[in-house]
């Protein structure tokens, strides 16, 4: 697809819009759409790492009730059930991320969008669409939100507004203090059926994409098929651990 056929939008400060407030509200519906969306996704990754902690918790019920527990092995049981209580606490809180998320925090662009895709693929899979992450090898550092924000609305979009299966490829390079992720459709010669329409919430349109790059400060170039965007370059910082969050 040539460029000239792609919409672009550029990162321009609020104050130049006609209506900031209809803007912003636009933004924060944008935002909501996309969480409800998720919000399945999320629920489900919270309910896995809770499931370990309620079976050994039902192991050790079990034990403490026979007539002569084996009091080493509900040690063992015990400490297993603590290390797991931890884990899924430590994992419910990142997820919290999502829904609240920090300023300024940044990530690994590679990371960033394996994140994203860990909550979406399963998801757009029954629909009819797969994904091919090409961005392993890109690792320079974005803003985390502006990130987490683009690539799951661009991805909902892109596949709304398809109406037969496809694979999108994602793809990543970087130029100077300049990330280029983008992300194609492409038909799947075999499908027979179309695509299904996503049952959570509503449909994303690329109002709303824009909407959230306005917000976010990403640069946006759309089209039917394809959606490039452009993130700053973030200097290297210290991060905690928020695999999630």
């Amino acid at each position: 697809m040539s460029s000239a056929a792609l919409h672009a939008l550029e990162a321009v400060p609020p104050a130049s819009l006609a209506d900031d407030n209809a803007l912003s509200m636009a933004q924060e519906a944008a935002r909501y759409a996309v969480l409800r969306r998720m919000g399945s996704a999320i629920r489900h990754q919270i309910a896995g790492s809770l499931q370990p902690v309620s079976m050994i918790a039902s192991l050790v019920e079990r034990r403490v009730q026979a007539p002569a527990p084996n009091l080493e092995a509900l040690r063992r049981n015990c400490s297993e059930m603590n290390t797991l209580a931890r884990s899924a606490s430590s994992e419910c809180v990142a997820l919290m991320g999502w829904l609240a998320p920090h300023e300024g925090e940044q990530v690994a662009l590679n990371e960033g969008v394996a994140d994203c895709l860990h909550l979406l693929t399963t998801e757009l899979s029954f629909r009819g669409f797969t994904v091919v992450d090409a961005t392993q090898a890109e690792s320079a550092r974005v803003a985390r939100l502006g990130l987490r924000t683009l690539v799951p609305a661009c991805l909902m979009a892109l596949t709304d507004a398809a109406a037969m299966p496809a694979q999108v490829r994602i793809e990543a390079g970087v130029d100077g203090m300049v990330a280029n992720l983008s992300m194609s459709l492409q038909p799947m010669p075999d499908a027979e059926d179309p695509a299904q329409r996503a049952k959570a919430y509503r449909l994303l349109t690329w109002s709303d994409v824009e909407a959230l790059a306005q917000a976010e400060g990403v640069r946006l170039q759309w089209g039917p098929q394809t959606v490039r965007l452009q993130f700053d370059v973030q200097p290297a910082a210290e991060d905690g651990d928020v695999r999630w969050g």
